[in-house]
């Protein structure tokens, strides 16, 4: 199973004139903690580039030495579709894992794989703020609960026949599972999912990446 890193993005919400594969987080740049985890499951790893894709090439070239891993880049801002798109042309996988270089997850590929169709993996997301029940009058408070609900966590598994004709630009979630509706099976992931959109999750992930590590040194 080949693997496409969507990686194009600038570091703007982060405040950072940095690529945001780049901006650190838990002390390592967001996408070696993709590459890390990823390089010894995938067969090759694709990463589709755009913003200052020199600086990201160059830091991934003297920090992780592997063959398995390509790079693609785009001319223009094509969107998750079109970035995707100008990736698969490097893959041969009849399945293709597609993940969002942001989304950090701990996601079991070879549980994923199984199922062996085009897969949407969900995970539980988690209040930004505090949550108050009124409990007989009186406030029962919990601190950034995770919620019951499901949401996407960035990652797919696609089959090749169901993404052959994706359009040039656009989003995945709007321009392919939406408008062409493609059945997609629910992939219900229970780990570790964080979502790098801002310094502020950022500082979230850090805190649960030490909470971790404290508890597997237990």
């Amino acid at each position: 199973m080949d693997c496409v890193i969507l990686a194009g993005g600038k570091g703007s919400r982060m405040e950072d004139p940095l690529p945001k594969a780049m901006i650190e987080a838990g002390g390592k740049a967001i996408i070696m903690h993709q590459l890390e985890y990823l390089v010894n499951k995938a067969d090759d790893i694709v990463i589709s580039l755009g913003y200052k894709s020199e600086e990201v090439i160059k830091y991934v070239e003297e920090n992780f030495k592997s063959s398995s891993i390509k790079y693609v880049v785009e001319t223009e801002p094509l969107g998750t579709a079109g970035g995707l798109k100008l990736a698969l042309q490097k893959t041969k996988s009849d399945l293709v894992l597609v993940l969002n270089c942001d989304d950090i997850a701990d996601i079991d590929l070879k549980k994923l794989e199984e199922y062996n169709d085009n897969t949407i993996c969900v995970a539980h997301p988690r209040l930004p703020f505090g949550l108050v029940n009124s409990y007989c009058g009186y406030a029962e408070f919990l601190e950034k609960p995770l919620l019951n609900c499901w949401t996407s966590c960035g990652w797919y598994l696609l089959k090749r026949e169901a993404i052959n004709e994706l359009p040039d630009k656009g989003s995945i979630e709007y321009d392919i599972f939406q408008t062409r509706k493609i059945k997609m099976r629910v992939y219900e992931h229970e780990g570790f999912w964080s979502a790098l959109n801002t310094k502020k999750d950022i500082e979230e992930f850090e805190k649960n990446l030490n909470n971790r590590t404290k508890k597997d040194q237990l």
